[in-house]
């Protein structure tokens, strides 16, 4: 693909494949695909292309903090009514982001800031859904080219690209939130506030906002603990968020 090609002309293009590696790593130590025969497909099943995307993750001040490598789906190949239905997700209201920042600095509020580690992914997927492998990808004894022809992966979770991707991860995450007593704002259906803290959901990232750590530490280990088992980082305070860099006056 073409993002794959220009990751390839770049001085930093050892990051970019050590990146890609992780990425692989990461998807098939949680079970999010299997390697199939392609001949055990349905006749009629058209498997939908694996694209790559790249990215330099950097800080507010512009410091590089990592490379970035993700497999998406290549969602434009999916077919409304055979393999995709519900497609909206509620994005989160820039206003919403600033105000609850202003809130916790001015009250001096404790505040987390959390990342969940490959989010749409930690949803399921019901629809049947089967992919090319990704460039770079192989089967173990098998050349890249005998891969491709012969083999092809099985989703068996939510993964970037698709077209329900966003959809299935906000409706885990609303679930697991009002199974914990939150209710989201009437206003901004991405704010959720209850047990007298605020949490704030953009995409795969949180702030979380409320008087005692102690209670945020103990919500972040009922996140990590409970029946949903999700993966996430501890991204520290909310200083800097989604690339905001609040100055102290």
């Amino acid at each position: 693909c073409f993002a794959f090609r220009q990751a390839k002309k770049q001085d930093d293009n050892l990051a970019f494949v050590e990146a890609m590696e992780k990425e692989i790593s990461d998807h098939e130590s949680r079970g999010h695909w299997t390697v199939v025969e392609r001949k055990s497909l349905p006749a009629n099943a058209k498997p939908i292309k694996a694209i790559w995307s790249f990215k330099r993750k950097r800080k507010p001040d512009g410091e590089l903090l990592k490379h970035k490598a993700c497999i998406c789906a290549h969602g434009d190949m999916q077919q409304w009514g055979d393999n995709y239905w519900e497609t909206y997700s509620p994005v989160v209201n820039m206003l919403s982001v600033r105000l609850i920042l202003a809130i916790a600095k001015i009250h001096k509020l404790d505040s987390k800031a959390i990342h969940f580690v490959l989010a749409f992914p930690q949803a399921d997927l019901e629809e049947d859904i089967s992919m090319q492998l990704p460039i770079g990808f192989q089967v173990d004894g098998q050349t890249e080219a005998d891969s491709d022809r012969y083999y092809i992966l099985k989703l068996n979770k939510n993964l970037y690209g698709l077209k329900q991707a966003s959809y299935n991860w906000y409706e885990k995450l609303r679930i697991s939130l009002e199974d914990r007593h939150f209710k989201p704002s009437k206003i901004d259906p991405c704010l959720y506030l209850g047990n007298g803290m605020i949490i704030l959901i953009y995409v795969d990232d949180c702030i979380i906002v409320e008087p005692s750590m102690t209670k945020i530490d103990s919500f972040v280990q009922s996140m990590k603990d409970g029946p949903e088992t999700f993966v996430l980082t501890d991204e520290g305070d909310i200083d800097k968020f989604l690339g905001i860099e609040i100055t102290h006056l």
